[in-house]
């Protein structure tokens, strides 16, 4: 998944959370540009916008106003999958490698990535991430799965790279309030 370049991937999410009786339905779109930035811009059903550069977390939610802004390092648990998307995304392996147990597997049908937390303490042991994808093809597919059985599955589009999506970029750290 290592971009050349700025990289986004328009993805559909679905929540399945045991303490809601139906699914959770969003989309959006997601960011990356080397060597440390990964954006999550969700369009539907509300504007928000969560963003990394380098150890940076950025939290905007346009309805609310609401923002927010901290330190990655500081955040433990609650941003697990925030930092395998940061990972996946940049395809950066030394990072993955050393937040995650990796799994490579291919069939005929595809291909899968599973990650496993290699935290030992705690519920973090038990988050997984699953990326998929069809045979010789780029992920279609990210799945994550927390310690207490909620699940989140992103169907994933095509890859759009080059100046564009660099500037949309630099326009959501603007609304973030990042410089």
């Amino acid at each position: 998944m290592r971009p050349g370049s700025a990289v986004s991937i328009n993805y559909q999410e679905i929540r399945y959370l045991s303490l809601m009786s139906g699914k959770w339905t969003g989309s959006g779109c997601f960011y990356a540009l080397l060597p440390d930035v990964m954006i999550k811009e969700q369009i539907f059903p509300e504007h928000e916008v969560m963003a990394i550069r380098g150890t940076e977390l950025y939290y905007f939610n346009q309805k609310s106003g609401e923002k927010h802004q901290g330190d990655l390092t500081e955040q433990g648990g609650p941003v697990a999958h925030t930092t395998a998307f940061k990972g996946l995304m940049s395809g950066d392996q030394a990072y993955l490698n050393s937040l995650y147990d990796i799994d490579f597997r291919t069939k005929p049908g595809g291909w899968i990535i599973k990650l496993t937390a290699k935290n030992s303490t705690g519920i973090e042991n038990t988050f997984k991430v699953n990326m998929r994808g069809l045979p010789g093809q780029v992920a279609n597919k990210l799945e994550l799965i927390m310690a207490d059985g909620d699940r989140t599955e992103f169907m994933l589009s095509p890859a759009k790279y080059g100046t564009v999506v660099e500037l949309k970029i630099r326009e959501l750290f603007d609304l973030l309030g990042a410089r």
